[in-house]
């Protein structure tokens, strides 16, 4: 089962804040896992960690949501994402 309950960010916040795919420079929104916070993208299966108890909504989340979304993140490989620093996109300390 594919989880419903990924969290949509405006796009501008993606960029500057938590990084998006660095396969196509999108994000699909977050996923709580408990307090962490994961974003990801469909297309390429990619995730990256964005941090602890910086969003809300994982307070109500059940165990069949934790479970779901612990099995989709398992299927989703770990990458760095790109990152808009004073208007270059950069991938860990490279500019691109």
């Amino acid at each position: 089962m594919i989880p419903t309950n990924v969290m949509p960010f405006p796009q501008i916040q993606y960029s500057m804040l938590c990084g998006v795919c660095p396969k196509c420079g999108k994000s699909d929104g977050f996923v709580n896992l408990g307090k962490e916070h994961w974003f990801i993208c469909r297309d390429h299966k990619t995730k990256w960690f964005a941090g602890v108890n910086m969003f809300e909504g994982w307070e109500n989340q059940t165990v069949a949501q934790a479970q779901s979304i612990e099995s989709m993140l398992n299927s989703y490989k770990d990458v760095v994402p790109l990152r808009e620093v004073d208007g270059e996109h950069k991938l860990g300390n490279h500019v691109l």
